[in-house]
């Protein structure tokens, strides 16, 4: 069982998200902001993504790839770095879509324990 928070708004359809880990933000990253509608978060991970890139090209060259029995403290720093700020919309996906939900007038009405989304907003109609 998952729990899930309800948000309402006062014209719009019911809205339920779920509470922890949003495990399709780390495969679907970019795909993932669009489809929640999180355009500012979806904009700033470009340009994450377009920096690392370029420091990826200075410290790796073309192959852009780290050789794991030559590399320094500083690769293995760097990895370290880009494994947490891609896996950082698994921890706050869910946060970032409440956050946003908030912001377009949506208030938290409950919570509800369900062994899906699709039984916990069906719980609530």
């Amino acid at each position: 069982m998952n729990s899930y928070r309800i948000y309402k708004h006062k014209t719009k359809e019911i809205e339920t998200i779920k509470e922890g880990f949003a495990w399709l933000a780390i495969p679907l990253n970019l795909g993932w902001f669009i489809y929640r509608g999180l355009w500012k978060v979806f904009f700033s991970y470009v340009l994450i993504i377009l920096f690392f890139a370029g420091i990826d090209y200075e410290i790796y060259g073309e192959s852009g790839f780290l050789n794991f029995s030559t590399a320094s403290d500083l690769h293995w720093l760097w990895l370290i770095v880009q494994i947490i700020v891609f896996t950082l919309p698994g921890f706050k996906g869910n946060e970032w879509t409440r956050t946003n939900l908030q912001k377009k007038g949506y208030e938290f009405a409950y919570s509800v324990q369900a062994e899906s989304k699709k039984i916990a907003t069906e719980l609530n109609e």
